[in-house]
């Protein structure tokens, strides 16, 4: 059973959050060179569209939602579509909220401590430390993209690879992919990308903020 739980663990917070950790890449021949390249983000605020295609289903699984990271360990990851669920993350407390027939409640469970390691290291990567998990190797390809690798066995059952698809732009992303298997994986694409703006620190501690879509 530990085992089990140690996968859906891992799956839920990759999944849904791994995504956002690499938005911050810019195009560059090598990995150090990347974390010199975001060593100016402080801030990232964008949309996005996330497509789960399976096997057993003729069309993808279509999401929407909403990224803000604030430096250092600040993050909101907002599905808006089509049930609302919210992951929050400030000076270490971890927040989820999910929508039910009642309204919006909150998520107790032991898996929200094991978010908190995983989210730790995601925002280390927002800062260009994609190397610092010694349970991923990263790679950087020719075609813009960066690969990272599971080595720990654990976390490679439930994650094949993650390939990032950068933009000539510092700082912006254009897709990443995670692949579960040979015939399962996750598309996320972003959109309407703010780099540096203004985010109050609300939006990382309250449920409802000012572009909440109720």
């Amino acid at each position: 059973m530990k085992k089990i739980s140690k996968n859906t663990e891992y799956a839920a917070v990759l999944t849904a959050l791994l995504a956002c950790a690499v938005f911050l890449t810019g195009w560059a021949d090598d990995l150090e060179t990347l974390k010199e390249k975001v060593t100016f983000v402080e801030s990232i605020q964008a949309d996005f569209t996330q497509e789960k295609h399976l096997e057993m289903l003729e069309q993808p699984l279509i999401s929407k939602g909403e990224l803000y990271f604030q430096a250092p360990r600040s993050l909101r990851w907002e599905y808006t579509q089509p049930v609302r669920s919210v992951l929050l993350m400030h000076n270490d407390e971890i927040r989820r909220y999910v929508r039910t027939d009642s309204g919006m409640e909150a998520q107790k469970s032991r898996s929200l401590e094991a978010m908190r390691v995983f989210l730790g290291e995601i925002c280390m990567w927002m800062q260009g430390e994609f190397d610092a998990n010694p349970d991923l190797e990263a790679r950087m390809k020719s075609d813009r993209r960066v690969v990272l690798t599971p080595k720990d066995p654990a976390m490679a059952e439930v994650i094949e690879r993650i390939e990032l698809r950068l933009t000539d732009t510092p700082g912006v992303i254009d897709a990443v992919s995670i692949h579960e298997s040979a015939t399962s994986y996750t598309d996320i694409r972003f959109h309407d990308t703010k780099i540096n703006e203004g985010i109050e620190s609300t939006v990382f501690q309250k449920l409802s903020h000012g572009r909440d879509k109720q």
